[in-house]
């Protein structure tokens, strides 16, 4: 029987490379009428300009033939940032996407770490007042047993306690953290270009205090201007908040700590200076006076976009999808045969997101890539 023809999955293609119906058009040689029909399941691609669609959206045949079954999608927080275009954050959630089909497919074959999150039924749905962010930091330290120490890599303890964590770059494209739920799993996907350890630990705990904030939260485009900001607010301040433990953190600033002083803090607790220092604000620790006196610092420093130490410490990457891949490779399953049949997605988005060795899974395994001549004595090598 032969494989229908999946029009949404063109859609989904086409968004994920970030093109238009009359960009990709021009692209695969038809009208745009035509692309629309193929869309709205009017019409099917002629095997010919089938063709076109594979190699300008760079997706393997399967993958416009393959029909899923629907998941659970909650929504996708992104960042509040004028730059980000409809488009872009489209684009974004189509990669999130891929990451859960990923995961999905790899589950079958290795054990994740389950998902453990504490409950919070304790707290009242949207009520998200400093007071109950901080004690709610502290809930979810003691839940992983970290104590009151700082967190060296805060993307190993999310995957250690079953979040999905991937890193995506767009080229030229400025890509903020943002995370999504679905059917029992949290995705936190990260952008790439900040290059940043402090950064992107506060990135990944922001996006940590949306998925246990916000989750009563269906559609983040229905919320007023103050509604969002307020949430960004909270996932910030719950940032701190457990990046900085209140008590440890304030035994080791005083109200005259240098910006000398707040780099040395940086190399301990492995959280950015200005971030620093506006905890030591929200907790009282310095005056306003004194907060506007080392902002205006920072700003003669030129440290708003990079700081001290920004290119020594190490920047913590996501593991847990590649050690899942290396243990299937490891245990002789043809991670070939596994993209082309099960993930359907182009084997370089795969290696991207997934951190693997550029080629990793573009050949079979075990399949000889060059052969001696057919001459007495040859070998295969």
């Amino acid at each position: 029987m032969q494989a229908q023809f999946n029009p949404k999955k063109l859609t989904s293609a086409r968004i994920a490379r970030g093109f238009t119906i009359k960009e990709l058009a021009e692209r695969i040689g038809v009208s745009k009428q035509a692309v629309s029909q193929f869309e709205l399941d009017q019409a099917v691609p002629k095997a010919e300009t089938m063709m076109q669609i594979i190699n300008a959206l760079e997706f393997p045949r399967p993958y416009f033939f393959e029909f899923e079954e629907e998941q659970f999608v909650g929504n996708t927080f992104f960042r509040a940032s004028s730059s980000i275009t409809k488009r872009i954050r489209d684009m974004q959630k189509e990669r999130v996407g891929w990451v859960a089909k990923i995961y999905t497919v790899l589950n079958q074959y290795v054990e994740f770490p389950p998902p453990n999150l504490p409950d919070l039924s304790e707290f009242i749905e949207g009520e998200w007042e400093q007071e109950k962010i901080e004690e709610l930091a502290i809930i979810i330290r003691n839940h992983w047993k970290l104590g009151d120490k700082p967190i060296n890599n805060l993307v190993n303890v999310l995957e250690s306690n079953g979040i999905i964590l991937a890193s995506v770059e767009l080229g030229n494209i400025k890509v903020d953290a943002f995370c999504q739920p679905r059917s029992g799993r949290s995705f936190v996907i990260l952008g790439e270009d900040k290059k940043s350890a402090a950064r992107r630990q506060f990135d990944a705990a922001h996006e940590l205090g949306h998925l246990l904030m916000h989750m009563e939260v269906h559609n983040q485009e229905s919320l007023s201007k103050d509604e969002f900001k307020l949430m960004e607010h909270q996932a910030n301040y719950f940032a701190s908040a457990f990046l900085l433990p209140e008590e440890a953190f304030s035994s080791m600033v005083s109200s005259d700590t240098t910006l000398d002083g707040y780099k040395e803090l940086k190399k301990y607790w492995r959280v950015s200076i200005g971030a620093m220092i506006h905890r030591a604000k929200d907790l009282g620790l310095i005056t306003l006076s004194r907060y506007t006196s080392l902002q205006k610092q920072i700003s003669m420093r030129k440290m708003r976009l990079k700081e001290p130490l920004d290119d020594v410490l190490p920047v913590p990457q996501p593991t847990l999808l590649k050690q899942a891949f290396n243990a299937m490779l490891q245990s002789g399953i043809d991670a070939y045969e596994l993209v082309q049949k099960q993930i359907c997605l182009n084997p370089r988005d795969i290696e991207g997101l997934c951190e693997l060795t550029p080629g990793t899974l573009s050949i079979r395994n075990n399949e000889p890539v060059i052969k001696l001549r057919n001459t007495p004595g040859a070998h295969i090598l």
